[in-house]
């Protein structure tokens, strides 16, 4: 049930809060498959060692008990499991997977060296170079028909419901006492997200299936209902048009006016950008939501995840993309990549074929940059103060006098705050730097250089 201390930055589909807020004190695995999912015991050591047994024997129902390697799979499988730390709590059936794809890839490399090219690479690479028994018998469960759909109906089968009751009926599902003091150890802390629509995770931080509701969709849906109650509430004040009122009227309309005064307009002609206008306060005042969220305990910054970061990014790839070939045809769009360098013909032939493909590449690579920088520096500062934090809590594995742990405690406690001042001012700076580089994105999109 551990992990890896820098899972707690990236997404997941829990909330994490201190354990003295929410303990969980489940008596047995049973309690724990109802109230938090079917995953917390299917990636249990006992149950995927029960289970690795049905594997091998629904093997040696499909190939025979006498196939060589088969007996050995168990052991190869752990080991499998412990040569890397992500693969971890691996079923057995993904284990098959994963080395029948290694397998692929290695014989197609070895192919390219072959004078002959085989018809089967795999089937030639295991045959001359490697006919290693376990590898053998893997690649037997998808060359025969038969052998590649019993397999996938096996593989099926295991993640029925009924296995898993089966599993729970048993003696050996009544966990000792220690290791469910573990696991309710593990799992206090971990407001997990109710799945309204019916996805399977595969872990806290994975789903197996279905459409899985995370904490940054949480949290971005939170940020969507602020701003439409905010914009919605600012509309109404001002199409009564009376002046701006109150310390958050006037701060609000400040900020809007700053967004289309000092950012997009430093991106698009001032004639041209009122139509752009919902959109880009809608991306600013997101990004700064998304960001600001950061800020508090115990939730978390979306725009530390780059798939929120490229989605937006995306968003004003295809908006720029569509309003150039809009205004300019395909082919007018393509031909304004290129700005006009008013070179003489003989000079042109050469140069701007080559201007025009470095302006095409750049086309790609700006909007990613766009993407990544803003997530890098998210995420920067959430690793950041984490390590300083971290220096408090990793003194209780080392020896240290009252007075060293009172000067680390301040050193700490100021270097966090510290941090957390910088990262408010991050979070301000890089809505507004997203903001403006997306203006001038879509501004030279509808525009000849």
């Amino acid at each position: 049930m551990s992990a890896d201390p820098l899972l707690h930055i990236k997404d997941s589909y829990y909330f994490d809060v201190p354990r003295m807020f929410w303990r969980c004190d489940y008596a047995n695995s049973g309690e724990m498959r109802t109230n938090v999912g079917d995953w917390v015991v299917r990636n249990d050591m006992d149950y995927q060692d029960w289970e690795a047994d049905r594997f091998i024997g629904a093997v040696k129902e499909i190939l025979g008990n006498d196939v060589p390697g088969v007996s050995e799979a168990k052991e190869h499988w752990k080991l499998w499991q412990h040569a890397d730390p992500h693969r971890h709590g691996r079923p057995f059936d993904a284990w098959v997977s994963e080395s029948l794809t290694e397998l692929d890839s290695v014989a197609a490399k070895w192919a390219k060296t072959q004078d002959e090219q085989p018809s089967n690479a795999t089937q030639a690479y295991l045959a001359s170079e490697n006919p290693d028994p376990t590898l053998l018998w893997m690649q037997s469960l998808r060359t025969g028909e038969m052998a590649k759909k019993s397999w996938a109906i096996a593989c099926r089968d295991m993640n029925n419901d009924s296995v898993l009751d089966e599993y729970l009926e048993l003696p050996r599902a009544d966990w000792s006492e220690a290791k469910i003091k573990e696991v309710n150890f593990h799992l206090s802390g971990k407001v997990f997200i109710p799945q309204p629509f019916g996805a399977r995770l595969k872990n806290a931080y994975e789903v197996d299936s279905g459409f899985g509701l995370s904490r940054y969709m949480v949290i971005e849906l939170a940020v969507a209902m602020i701003m439409f109650f905010l914009f919605r509430w600012l509309a109404r004040k001002v199409s009564a048009g009376a002046a701006p009122q109150g310390k958050f009227w006037n701060l609000i309309e400040s900020i809007t006016c700053f967004v289309k005064t000092d950012i997009v307009e430093n991106g698009i002609e001032p004639k041209d950008s009122p139509k752009f206008m919902p959109l880009f306060w809608t991306v600013f005042f997101f990004i700064l939501g998304c960001n600001l969220m950061g800020m508090l305990p115990w939730v978390g910054s979306p725009t530390a995840s780059w798939g929120l970061t490229a989605a937006l990014a995306l968003v004003i790839f295809g908006l720029g993309t569509y309003l150039g070939v809009a205004k300019f045809g395909v082919v007018g769009y393509l031909k304004n990549l290129c700005p006009d360098l008013g070179l003489p013909m003989y000079l042109a032939v050469g140069i701007v074929p080559m201007v025009w493909l470095i302006e095409f590449g750049s086309l790609f690579i700006k909007h990613t940059v766009l993407s990544v920088r803003l997530l890098l520096n998210m995420a920067a500062g959430h690793l950041v103060l984490l390590g300083i934090m971290g220096l408090a809590f990793s003194i209780n594995n080392v020896s240290m006098s009252s007075g060293g742990w009172a000067a680390l405690s301040v050193v700490s406690i100021l270097g966090t705050t510290i941090l957390s001042f910088l990262e408010l001012f991050v979070a301000f700076l890089q809505a507004y730097v997203f903001t403006l580089l997306a203006a001038l994105f879509v501004g030279a999109s509808t525009h000849h250089h």
